[in-house]
């Protein structure tokens, strides 16, 4: 019989056998996977980090495409290491599609990241400003001219519906700086339900000769067995989509890419017409010549809901993904067993709001964007306790613009031709298709709107049949933020992009007689209006209180509906000094262009040069926004010209809010009187004693302009 103590002992060395061989499991795993800082890893492409040990090679990929990796699985970047991204971008759309692959990038991401944009003009003119307006921290964009890219791959016949865009992937490797080694390539029809840095952290499993990591196509295309006589370019067994793709540019450069892949291309075109997948094909037909130039990645990270999709075997939980593709022309219409599940996925970062991007990468000290580290001290002067606090605010934030956010055919130069500028929110879309009935003409608005409101507006267009037939309006989006309605800013915005060499400064709620489109061009040239100094001319303004209302086609049936009562001059009953230097008793009888004088108050309608002064951003919410703009006119001797048949007329509608507010608030009423004050005192300093007679516009009571 053993002692009672024994058995406790036993027990005891069991238990440090057991941990001795959990320590020794440890040490095996840690000398397998590396120094996590160290991870195996090559910043910026060079051959390894100092200090760092040395790393196993990767083992081979198995047949199905799926890395095996090591117990310890990919190690990710350095925590700050900078992200490489390229994308090929072209058009209105193309540019709406890379807005919300970016959004879900930077939702997960916790590395700085660069985007390479390849575009063309449209689209660069877009994101350029697009970005420097979102001022995301740690995120850097460049830009890359498609069309200098063209005569490389023009010689290719392509079938795909992306044109010769869709083959400038396959000059990258040209493209792009000689001293960036690795890249990851991007479709804009992906999005990311992963951090981009788990992508990034593929490289590592690359081997000498690899040059390429691609995800298996999912579909039988390259097998050649969809339909009869179906002929695809030839590829290795099923071949590899494109729409995720990781570069090692140095290595492809080294091996002589461009003469590899031309040499290809040329070959296969002999004996087939053209390509039917753009660069996929050519990387193909490559890949089957040089196999060993590809790293085979795991399908989820390229999940393809194309056509003829078999991307269900690729995984058991949707929510497994990394990302999803939407490489079929059905984009969110395709079907899959999943496909409510991936459209409720992209739709969420479709409509997510990208102010919330705008945060900073924690641990991960970086330049900040251009001009924020100013706004961050400006924001900070201000006293959050202060009366006039949301206006000292709303001026100084930034706001995210996305211009022409839909198709837009600019019109043909024309020397007397004018753009109606004007500025909406959501709430007054309705007034979008009588506009464009009323006005046939080139439009440039701006539409203050959150990212999911924005989305609606799209699908509002495309649902019109007036509206979907225009592509000579061009709407420009500026992304909602702030308490107070920025209505200088969004005129400015669009006010910037209109490209007549004349402007009609309108808002939405009025409508223009039918003919002042026409009219205006003629009184422009028969003004002769370009050898003329400076002059504004003035579209006399009326409003009606009906909402069933029959439009006068000629200023004779104005006039009858002015004399029963039906019409009334603009604001007449509410602020009559806003409009009374037009002489509307002239005007009734006037037949030629009689010039008037500014006064106190004066905010007329006008058609200016499109290099007119630009409004003063620091008067949102609602009060003295045009009269400011008139008066800026007037001190830089515009002069006042009224136009004896032009007319514009008010239609009724719900108040706006800060309407509401400027009506019911002394304090905000207080607020605007401390902008006039502000603006009065910069007049001063630009025009010296020319400024004082506009004194006395100061002393007038509230504007309601």
């Amino acid at each position: 019989m053993l002692p009672r103590g024994r058995p406790r002992a036993l027990g005891a060395a069991a238990l440090l056998l057991l941990l001795l061989l959990l320590l020794l499991l440890l040490a095996g795993l840690f000398l397998l996977c590396g120094d996590p800082e160290c991870a195996c890893r090559e910043p910026g492409g060079t051959a390894g980090t100092p200090g760092c040990a040395s790393c196993p090679p990767s083992p081979p990929a198995p047949p199905d495409g799926r890395l095996r990796g090591s117990p310890c699985g990919p190690q990710p970047p350095p925590k700050c290491e900078l992200l490489h991204v390229a994308i090929v971008c072209a058009g209105h759309n193309s540019s709406r599609e890379v807005v919300t692959l970016v959004k879900s990038m930077l939702f997960y991401r916790k590395n700085p990241l660069h985007l390479h944009l390849v575009t063309d003009a449209v689209a660069r003119n877009i994101l350029e400003k697009l970005f420097h307006t979102w001022m995301v921290p740690a995120l850097w964009v460049s830009f890359y001219d498609a069309e200098e890219l063209k005569p490389h791959i023009s010689w290719i016949p392509n079938k795909h519906y992306s044109g010769l865009y869709g083959l400038m992937k396959l000059v990258l490797p040209r493209a792009l700086p000689s001293s960036l080694a690795r890249v990851i390539v991007l479709d804009t029809d992906v999005t990311f339900a992963s951090d981009i840095a788990e992508l990034w952290a593929l490289f590592a499993h690359f081997s000498d000769q690899q040059v390429i990591g691609l995800v298996e196509n999912q579909s039988d295309w390259y097998l050649g067995s969809l339909w009869k006589n179906h002929r695809p370019w030839p590829a290795l067994g099923r071949g590899f989509n494109t729409g995720v793709i990781l570069l090692r540019l140095d290595r492809l450069r080294q091996a002589g890419w461009e003469q590899m892949w031309k040499a290809t291309a040329k070959k296969e075109l002999l004996t087939l017409p053209a390509t039917s997948l753009a660069d996929q094909d050519v990387f193909n037909a490559v890949i089957r010549e040089h196999a060993a130039l590809v790293q085979p990645l795991p399908c989820i990270w390229n999940l393809q809901l194309s056509d003829h999709t078999l991307a269900e075997r690729c995984y058991a939980e949707a929510a497994d993904l990394k990302v999803i593709h939407w490489n079929s022309p059905k984009k969110l219409r395709v079907k899959n067993k999943h496909a409510e599940f991936f459209r409720n996925f992209y739709l969420t970062f479709l409509g997510y709001d990208g102010n919330l991007l705008r945060r900073e990468l924690f641990g991960c000290p970086s330049q900040p964007p251009p001009g924020a580290e100013q706004l961050q001290k400006a924001l900070a002067q201000l006293d959050e306790d202060a009366a006039c606090f949301e206006f000292q605010q709303q001026q100084l934030i930034v706001h995210r613009v996305h211009t022409t956010f839909l198709p837009h055919e600019p019109p043909p130069p024309r020397p007397h031709d004018v753009t109606l500028v004007a500025q909406l929110s959501m709430d007054r879309l309705q007034m979008l298709e009588a506009l464009c009935r009323h006005w046939p003409g080139p439009m440039s608005l701006a539409l203050y709107l959150t990212d999911a409101e924005a989305q609606h507006f799209l699908h509002f267009v495309e649902a019109s049949p007036v509206l979907s037939a225009r592509r000579d309006v061009a709407y420009h989006v500026v992304y909602r933020e702030g308490p107070l309605y920025p209505v200088n800013q969004l005129r400015n915005v669009a006010l910037a992009q209109a490209l007549t060499p004349y402007v009609f400064l309108s808002d939405i709620d009025f409508l223009p007689a039918y003919t002042l489109y026409d009219y205006l061009r003629a009184s422009i040239k028969q003004l002769e209006l370009g050898g003329r100094q400076k002059a504004a001319l003035v579209v006399p303004a009326f409003e009606t209180l009906r909402y069933r209302f029959h439009f006068p086609d000629s200023k004779a049936e104005l006039l009858a509906l002015l004399d029963e009562g039906s019409l009334f001059t603009f604001r007449y009953h509410e602020w009559p000094q806003g409009h009374a230097p037009t002489d509307y008793g002239r005007w009734r009888e006037a037949q030629a262009p009689y010039r008037v004088q500014w006064a106190a108050e004066y905010e007329p309608y006008v058609v200016v040069p499109r290099d007119c002064p630009r409004y003063d951003t620091r008067f949102v919410g609602f009060g003295w926004n045009k009269v400011a703009h008139v008066l800026e006119l007037d001190a830089q001797d515009y002069e006042l010209l009224v136009l004896p048949e032009a007319f514009t007329i008010h239609l009724p509608h719900t108040p706006s809010l800060d309407l509401s507010r400027f009506r019911s608030s002394a304090a905000y009423r207080h607020c605007i009187q401390a902008l006039k004050e502000e603006f009065h005192q910069d007049l001063s300093r630009r025009y010296g004693a020319a400024a004082l007679k506009y004194l006395t516009a100061l002393q007038q009571p509230q504007s309601q302009a």
